[in-house]
């Protein structure tokens, strides 16, 4: 319902409705107040009206009530807030995005313009289905496939670094297991590593692991994976060696690794520097893990259920099999 107050020789119009950003604006006669409330309530009334004064910033701050962002995401969206944040949604026009584009890709790969890009969607699709406001969804789509076809936003090479268990060794043996941060948490980052590997999880889903969840007869574990209609609940399979892993960490918090996933990531590229290794992330022992369990011989749907991979075809793009390894196994196995 619209107000109009008088403020000194004007006219000051609010209209507020549940879920959305107050809309305002001051005329200086009482009847282009009246006017405008009408016709902008009629707007809103069926869908047609735009609020032109809502910024990208103020979108990003309510997304930030609702949608869960991890440390990763968070970082993407204080890239878009600091870019786009002063900006109304009006103004963010395909020039405006691809100037953008451009300007990235003078110090990141097309990959990475490809992933702002999508959070860029996410927002504006936010203000569009959360807050009921009227982004130019048509101009974010011009950008895009402008860039797409200059090759300013691409998906990039599948990455097939594989992981040795000597890199894993000289990682691990970097860590400073007397350091008053590493012994309050109790943890070992040799373990951590390994355990990646054993069961190609997700950095994020493996340091959400609790001993409620954990099945030892059944040798399972439960976890809580990413879906397109929010996280969905699984049991995963476990090695033998990732079980008793599990078994040797110590007891007494609720999650069964006592660090925070950022945390662990923060010490592995710590010792990795300190190592010398280069071109080697986290994310790299999940494609490792993937490929090991298939050089074991599993099928891909027996692989995706350690994994977690909803679609077979990006499975194999973690899948980077070692034709000897495949040997090897063969052998033991008189084939």
């Amino acid at each position: 319902m619209a107000s109009i107050k008088k403020r000194g020789e004007s006219y000051r119009v609010q209209i507020r409705r549940a879920g959305q950003p107050e809309i305002s604006k001051t005329f200086k006669k009482k009847a282009l107040a009246k006017e405008w409330a009408a016709a902008t309530e009629a707007g809103l009334q069926n869908d047609s009206y735009r609020a032109d004064k809502t910024k990208i910033g103020d979108v990003i701050r309510d997304s930030q009530k609702t949608l869960v962002l991890t440390y990763q995401k968070g970082k993407h969206y204080r890239v878009i807030d600091e870019a786009f944040g002063h900006l109304q949604l009006q103004e963010l026009t395909a020039d405006v995005l691809i100037e953008y584009a451009r300007k990235r890709f003078e110090t990141v790969l097309p990959v990475t313009i490809k992933l702002n890009f999508s959070y860029i969607h996410t927002l504006l699709k936010y203000a569009e289905n959360k807050m009921g406001l009227k982004p130019a969804m048509s101009e974010y789509s011009r950008a895009r496939a402008m860039l797409k076809d200059a090759r300013l936003i691409d998906s990039g090479d599948s990455r097939d670094r594989r992981v040795s268990d000597q890199e894993m060794a000289l990682i691990s043996s970097k860590q400073n297991l007397h350091s008053n941060r590493d012994a309050k948490f109790n943890f070992s980052l040799k373990d951590m590593m390994r355990f990646a590997v054993l069961t190609s999880m997700r950095r994020g889903e493996q340091f959400g692991l609790t001993w409620k969840e954990l099945d030892v007869e059944s040798r399972t574990v439960g976890v809580w994976r990413k879906h397109p209609r929010g996280k969905k609940y699984s049991r995963v399979p476990l090695l033998a060696e990732a079980l008793d892993i599990i078994l040797a960490q110590p007891r007494g918090a609720e999650n069964i690794f006592p660090i925070s996933s950022n945390r662990a990531a923060e010490r592995f590229r710590a010792c990795r520097d300190a190592a010398g290794i280069e071109d080697l992330t986290w994310h790299d022992m999940r494609h490792e893990g993937v490929s090991r369990l298939h050089e074991l011989g599993l099928d891909s749907m027996t692989v995706s259920m350690f994994s977690g991979h909803r679609d077979i075809q990006m499975l194999m793009r973690y899948t980077h099999l070692n034709p000897s390894r495949v040997v090897e196994n063969l052998r033991g196995l008189n084939l």
